[in-house]
């Protein structure tokens, strides 16, 4: 395998740039916050995990993506002037799976997967999905509030090692179907209800406290809905899924800058929140609409506790945001910042003109999850209803109508001409009568 074929830029890719940026950003942030580090220092852990994000998302090689996370836990390593047991911990499980994927079912590219998922002996199939999920889940639990600052917010590691693993072998393992979007929406109805405890209890809380323990909890109940959709297998649930995370990092970032300012600015407060349980105009509005219409396709069940999770974690959120708002002592509210404005935008200009970002996540969703081999089997094109618009057989079924409506109205002289039979064929006057029946 040459260095071309290590790193590939599909539309997976392109999704998880815009991720990965804000990842850097808000680490970058952090740093200055903190104060642990000089300015450029700073900048310079934010850029790396920029890029160490990106290139994780590019490559096509399991070992190349157990190195780039090697790579990351160093890099925080030195950042915090310690490790992180979490982190390890996950780090361990992607890269166990990405080690049974390489050495024991002898797969050597993520582009691979979907063709050999079949091929691929049951019980190491099964190893993987299992490592890879478990490694899901300790992403998405709470952290301690300790350790809040060492977490990311959007989990792009371990959901790109789901994502380029997970999914593609998902639909040889009709049990991952099965289990784990349960387990993802056990984790999210946990996580909301930590949430509305929080809020329950704000009193009992420093601003400080209720402002990690409302970031954590709504961290847990948003990645929850991104590993319940990519987890169901179902094509429309698995493109929400991917909006919902791109929804779940706007709002988490601009719900913690708006949080974790001295003078509370009450209006961007809210409005994060509205990002975050997804009310219509924003990106979440439109991710949460396709992942319930993919669930309710085929799992009418787990759509209905989605749908009461989300109903749970709104009511969770805005209590805990009321105390939070009346606990503040301030007259004024304080003027928003470019970490509250930009996600902000960006979730207005997906909700409001949806079209070409769910494309774009469809791409990303088929480009990790390629259906050559099923659609082959029923003699199709392999990617031909990927883009396909469901009016467009209506509209050629209408637009044939016309044509030959038109052919039939047309005048003499419009209508084609009459190819000349071809000069051997016997002339019609040399062709013998057939005999009559009454001739016998």
């Amino acid at each position: 395998m040459n260095f071309e074929s290590l790193f590939v830029v599909d539309a997976f890719f392109w999704f998880v740039v815009p991720i990965a940026i804000l990842e850097g950003v808000r680490s970058a942030r952090s740093e200055v916050l903190l104060a642990r580090h000089s300015y450029s220092q700073s900048v310079v852990f934010g850029a790396v995990e920029a890029v160490l994000l990106m290139a994780a998302a590019s490559t096509t090689s399991p070992l190349v993506f157990v190195g780039l996370g090697v790579l990351r836990v160093l890099a925080a390593r030195w950042r915090d002037g310690r490790g992180w047991w979490r982190g390890m911990v996950k780090l361990a499980l992607v890269a166990s799976s990405m080690l049974v994927l390489r050495f024991a079912a002898g797969i050597d590219s993520f582009a691979n997967i979907s063709a050999a998922a079949e091929l691929v002996d049951p019980n190491f199939r099964a190893a993987i999905l299992v490592l890879v999920s478990l490694a899901c889940v300790v992403a998405i639990l709470p952290v301690q509030l300790a350790d809040e600052a060492k977490a990311t917010l959007a989990a792009p590691f371990v959901l790109t090692a789901f994502a380029r693993v997970g999914v593609p072998l998902g639909v040889a393992e009709p049990r991952v179907a099965l289990l784990a979007p349960i387990v993802g929406a056990g984790l999210s109805l946990l996580c909301a209800l930590w949430l509305l405890s929080a809020g329950m209890r704000a009193n009992h809380f420093e601003r400080s406290t209720l402002v990690s323990e409302l970031v954590v909890c709504e961290r847990g109940v948003l990645l929850s809905f991104v590993w319940l959709g990519l987890a169901s297998g179902e094509r429309l649930a698995g493109v929400g899924a991917l909006l919902e995370w791109w929804a779940a990092a706007f709002a988490l970032l601009s719900l913690e800058a708006s949080l974790r300012v001295r003078t509370l600015p009450k209006p961007m407060a809210f409005f994060a929140l509205a990002m975050a349980v997804g009310l219509p105009g924003t990106t979440g509005f439109v991710a949460e609409d396709l992942l319930a219409h993919g669930l309710l396709e085929m799992r009418p069940l787990l759509a209905a506790g989605f749908v009461c999770v989300s109903a749970i974690n709104a009511a969770a959120l805005y209590l805990a945001l009321v105390n939070l708002i009346v606990d503040s002592n301030e007259r004024e509210d304080s003027r928003p910042t470019p970490m509250m404005l930009i996600p902000a935008a960006l979730s207005l200009l997906i909700g409001l003109v949806p079209s070409s970002f769910v494309d774009g996540a469809t791409l990303a969703r088929a480009s990790v999850a390629p259906v050559e081999a099923v659609v082959e089997v029923a003699g199709e094109d392999a990617t031909s209803w990927i883009d396909q618009d469901p009016l467009e057989d209506v509209v050629d079924a209408m637009e044939g109508e016309e044509a030959d409506e038109d052919a039939v109205d047309a005048p003499p002289e419009a209508l084609p001409p009459v190819a000349e039979p071809p000069a051997d064929l016997v002339p019609a006057d040399d062709v013998p009568a057939r005999p009559s029946p009454t001739d016998s």
